[in-house]
C-alpha cells in the first residue's frame, strides 16, 4: 500500500508572510538546499497583491489579532507519477475543494526521503484565505477592507464572508472527512489510469485491518497489525539521519547505530524500530506473494507447456517489466535534471543573486519594496485622474488616497535610505572584492552543473532509444504462441548507468535470436507460423 497523507492546519496572525515565503521558496528561503526542493508554484491573488508574500503580509496586518491569517492543506503526492502529472492532480484538488473565488498559493516540493535515499518525498503545501471573494480577484476590495469582519447589512464597506466549511468547528470536521476521502479517490484513479498496481487509503490502520480480515487476506492483516508511526519532526529526523550516516545501517553496524539513537532519543529509537519491523513485514509479505505467484506459474507451465517451451505471454510480460524499469530510470534522470537546473543561475541573474547574498536578503526585499512603491504611486495617479483634486473626492476615496499617500511617503523614505546604505557598501573596496569572488564561484558552479546536466541528457537519450527497441521487439512477440526454445530462456534486465543499456541490448538481441530459432523449429515440427519481421501483423490487442 502506498503512502497517504493529508492534513489541514490553521495559521496565526503574524506568521502568514513568513510561511508563504517558506513554502514558495522566496525571500530568505530563495537559496540553498530548500530552493532546490521546489518543483512548481502557483497562486490566485487579488489585483493589488504583487505576490503571495504581499497578500499574506496584509493578512498579518489587517486580520484581527486572535484570528486566522490562513489555512493550509499539506498533502503527500504519488512519487510514481511525473511532476507534470502531480501538478495536474494538485490543480484538480484546488479547483474542487478551494475554488478560484478564494485567494490561494501552493508549492510542490520534492526531496529525498529521510531514511529512504532512493525514494523521492514529493508533497504539496496549499495556503489559502477562507474569505470568499464574490466580486472576483480583479475587483477585490483593498487590504484595509478585505480582512474586515463581514457585515451582511453593509457588505460593500466591510470585509468578505468566511467559508464555514473551514472555519466552523462541526462543518470543518465533517468537511475534512469528505476531502480526505476525495483525495484518496483522486490518487487511486490516477494509479488506475497509469496502470500502477498500488492504492492509498485515508482509513486508519485498524479500519484497513478490518477490511483485510473481511476479505480473508490473512497476510495483509498481519502486515497491518502495527501501531501508527510517530512523526519525528525536522530537527529530530535530521539528528537521527546523521547518526545512521555516520555509523551505518547494515547488518554488521545496526546494533551500534540503534544504541546511539536510543541514547539520543527514545522517540527516534521507537520510530526506527517501527520502520525496520514494517520493512521486514513488507519483505515477508512480498516474498510470500512471490512464492505463491511462482507456484501458480509453475503449475500453469506444467499443465500447458512442454520442457524448454516458453509462453509468448510470459515473454511479453517480461518486456513490459523492462519497459517500466527504463521509464522509471528516465523519470529519475528527468527529476535529477530539474534539480540541477534549479542550481544553475543564468548569467543575467547572477549580479542580483550575489547582491542578495552580500546583503543577507536585503537587496531582494528592497526590490520588492521598490515595486510596491511604484504600485502605490500608480494607484495614487489613477485616483487623481478619476476624481481630480482631493477636495472633490468622495469621503471614502479621499480616505483611501490619504492612506496610500502616507504609505507611499513612508515606503519611499525608507527605500531611499536602504538603497543608499546598500550602494555605499557594494561600492567599497571590500564589497567590490567580495562581489567579484562570489561571481567567480557562481560561474564555476554553474559550469559544473551544466556538464552534469549534459551528461544526464545524453544518457536519457540512450535510454529513450532503448525504450524504442523494447517496444519494437515486444510488439513482435505473439502472446498466443508457445515458443520451443533451443536454449534456456532469460528475461532481459536493467541495471544502472550506461553499461546497463549495453547489457540490456545484448540480452534483448540474444532473446530475439532465440525466439527466431524457436519459431523456425516450430514451423518444421508444428506448422506454426512465427513472423517477427511483419510490422503490419495484427497482434490481437496487445499494445505497449
Amino acid at each position: 500500500m502506498a503512502t497517504y497523507h493529508l492534513s489541514l492546519k490553521n495559521g496565526k496572525v503574524g506568521t502568514a508572510e513568513q510561511h508563504a515565503d517558506y513554502i514558495l521558496r522566496e525571500g530568505r528561503y530563495s537559496g540553498g538546499k530548500r530552493a532546490e526542493e521546489l518543483v512548481y508554484k502557483d497562486a490566485n491573488l487579488p489585483h493589488w497583491a504583487m505576490s503571495a508574500s504581499v497578500f499574506f503580509a496584509c493578512a498579518d496586518k489587517y486580520e484581527r489579532t486572535n484570528g486566522r491569517a490562513y489555512a493550509e492543506f499539506e498533502i503527500a503526492l504519488p512519487n510514481e507519477l511525473t511532476h507534470e502529472e502531480n501538478k495536474k492532480i494538485v490543480n484538480d484538488f484546488v479547483n474542487k475543494h478551494i475554488g478560484n473565488n478564494k485567494v490561494w498559493a501552493y508549492a510542490i516540493h520534492s526531496k529525498p526521503a529521510t531514511f529512504d535515499y532512493d525514494e523521492e518525498q514529493i508533497h504539496a503545501h496549499i495556503m489559502f484565505c477562507e474569505r470568499v471573494v464574490e466580486d472576483g480577484m480583479t475587483k477585490a476590495k483593498s487590504p484595509s477592507k478585505f480582512f474586515k469582519r463581514f457585515n451582511p447589512k453593509n457588505p460593500q464597506n466591510d470585509g468578505y464572508q468566511k467559508d464555514r466549511r473551514f472555519s466552523g468547528f462541526v462543518e470543518s470536521k465533517e468537511n475534512l472527512k469528505l476531502i480526505r476521502q476525495s483525495w484518496e479517490d483522486m490518487i487511486n484513479t490516477e494509479y488506475k489510469n497509469h496502470g500502477i498496481d498500488k492504492v492509498v487509503s485515508c482509513k486508519t490502520l485498524a479500519a484497513q485491518r478490518d477490511l483485510a480480515a473481511a476479505a480473508g487476506d490473512e497476510d495483509m492483516v498481519e502486515f497491518l497489525n502495527r501501531t501508527p508511526q510517530e512523526h519525528l519532526g525536522p530537527a529530530l529526523a535530521y539528528k537521527t539521519k546523521k547518526i545512521i550516516e555516520e555509523n551505518g545501517y547494515d547488518q554488521e553496524n545496526i546494533d551500534n547505530t540503534l544504541d546511539k539513537i536510543y541514547q539520543m532519543s527514545t522517540k527516534a529509537f521507537g520510530v526506527i524500530i517501527d520502520k525496520i519491523q514494517k520493512a521486514h513485514k513488507a519483505a515477508e509479505l512480498k516474498y510470500k506473494k512471490q512464492i505463491e505467484l511462482e507456484r501458480k506459474e509453475k503449475e500453469y507451465s506444467e499443465k500447458r507447456l512442454a520442457e524448454l517451451t516458453m509462453s509468448g505471454e510470459i515473454i511479453r510480460k517480461d518486456f513490459v517489466k523492462l519497459l517500466g524499469s527504463v521509464n522509471n530510470q528516465i523519470k529519475y534522470n528527468e527529476s535529477a535534471i530539474i534539480r540541477i537546473e534549479k542550481t544553475i543561475t543564468p548569467i543575467d541573474q547572477m549580479p542580483s543573486k550575489v547582491l542578495n547574498i552580500m546583503t543577507s536578503g536585503r537587496f531582494e526585499k528592497l526590490q520588492k519594496e521598490g515595486e510596491a512603491i511604484i504600485s502605490l504611486k500608480t494607484r495614487l495617479k489613477e485616483i487623481l485622474s478619476l476624481y481630480g483634486p482631493k477636495e472633490s473626492m468622495p469621503n471614502n476615496i479621499r480616505a483611501e488616497y490619504n492612506e496610500k499617500g502616507r504609505a507611499y511617503r513612508i515606503l519611499k523614505a525608507d527605500y531611499e535610505k536602504q538603497d543608499a546604505e546598500i550602494r555605499s557598501f557594494i561600492s567599497s573596496e571590500a564589497g567590490d572584492k567580495w562581489y567579484k569572488k562570489l561571481i567567480k564561484e557562481m560561474l564555476e558552479q554553474s559550469k559544473d552543473m551544466e556538464n552534469q546536466k549534459l551528461n544526464l541528457l545524453k544518457l536519457n537519450n540512450e535510454y529513450r532509444e532503448l525504450r524504442k527497441e523494447i517496444i519494437e521487439v515486444g510488439r513482435k512477440i505473439n502472446p498466443h504462441l508457445h515458443y520451443r526454445m533451443k536454449s534456456k530462456y532469460r528475461a532481459p534486465e536493467l541495471g544502472n548507468g550506461a553499461s546497463a543499456i549495453f547489457d540490456a541490448r545484448n540480452d534483448i538481441n540474444n532473446l530475439l535470436r532465440n525466439i527466431i530459432n524457436a519459431g523456425r523449429e516450430n514451423i518444421k515440427q508444428n506448422k506454426m507460423t512465427v513472423d517477427l519481421s511483419n510490422k503490419n501483423k495484427k497482434n490481437n490487442g496487445w499494445e505497449f
